[in-house]
C-alpha cells in the first residue's frame, strides 16, 4: 500500500502554532490557498525510542521541479508528474547530509521547532514568498467543524511532511515511491528557494523500486 492521498499545496503562510509537550508534539502552520485554509502538521519528533528526526535544509535549492510548480495556482494537486523522492528524484542530498535534531531543547535555534520558525516567519511576513508543502491531505466529514489549532473551518490540512518509505512495524503499509514530503519556500522578488527535508532515523534508505518497502528487516536498537 502506500499514501491514499499525496499531493501538493502552494499557498501563504499565515500563522504558526508549537505543540512541544504532548505525546505526538507537531508543529503547525497555517497556510491560504485562495479561500481555503489548512493546517499544515510537521513530526518533531518520533515515537520510535530512536526520537530525534533528521533534518536537511537547503538555502539555495535548485530542481527542475521549481519551474513546473511555480507555475501552478494556488490549492492541493494530487500529485503525479510532481511528486518528491529522497532517494530517486536526485534532490541534491542522501541521508549522509541529514542531522538529527530534537525537538524541544534549552538555548536558542537548537532545536527543530526554531529551525522551521525562522524560515517559516520570515515566509509569513514576506508577501511576495510562496510556500509548497508535500504531503497527504485530511479533512473531516464535518463540515462545520471548526480546526483545534487555528479556529478555522471546515478543519482540514496535511500531514506526513516527512519522507514515506523504508517504514518499520504498523507504518509499513503508507510506504511507497515518488511520495516523499517536504516543504519549498520561494522567496519571489529574488527567485530563492529554501527546500527543508525531514525523516525518521528508523526508516531505511535501501528499498525496493517499486513498493518503496525496506529491502531488510528492521531490528529495533537499544539506546
Amino acid at each position: 500500500m502506500s499514501l491514499q492521498a499525496y499531493g501538493l499545496l502552494k499557498g501563504k503562510a499565515v500563522a504558526t502554532k508549537e505543540e512541544r509537550d504532548n505525546n505526538r508534539p507537531h508543529y503547525h502552520i497555517h497556510v491560504k490557498a485562495n479561500e481555503e485554509n489548512y493546517r499544515i502538521s510537521i513530526n518533531i519528533k518520533s515515537n520510535d525510542v530512536l526520537s530525534e528526526l533528521l533534518f536537511y535544509t537547503n538555502e539555495n535549492f535548485e530542481h527542475g521541479i521549481t519551474s513546473i510548480i511555480t507555475e501552478l495556482p494556488y490549492g492541493f494537486y494530487f500529485s503525479n508528474c510532481v511528486s518528491i523522492d529522497y532517494i530517486r528524484g536526485n534532490m541534491g542530498f542522501s541521508r549522509d547530509d541529514m542531522k538529527k535534531i530534537p525537538h524541544d531543547k534549552a538555548g536558542p535555534n537548537n532545536d527543530l521547532n526554531e529551525k522551521l520558525n525562522y524560515y517559516i516567519d520570515k515566509a509569513i511576513s514576506s508577501e511576495d514568498t510562496d510556500i509548497y508543502i508535500y504531503g497527504s491531505k485530511w479533512k473531516t466529514g464535518n463540515y462545520c467543524k471548526v480546526d483545534r489549532i487555528f479556529g478555522f473551518s471546515p478543519s482540514m490540512g496535511m500531514h506526513d511532511i516527512h519522507m514515506n518509505q523504508g517504514n518499520i512495524r504498523k507504518w509499513k503499509k503508507d510506504s511507497g515511491v515518488w511520495q516523499d514530503g517536504c516543504l519549498f519556500i520561494h522567496y519571489k522578488e529574488i527567485d530563492k528557494w529554501i527546500g527543508i527535508f525531514l525523516a525518521f532515523q528508523s526508516q531505511s534508505w535501501d528499498n525496493d523500486d517499486c513498493t518503496g518497502q525496506a529491502n531488510y528487516k528492521y531490528k529495533k536498537k537499544k539506546r
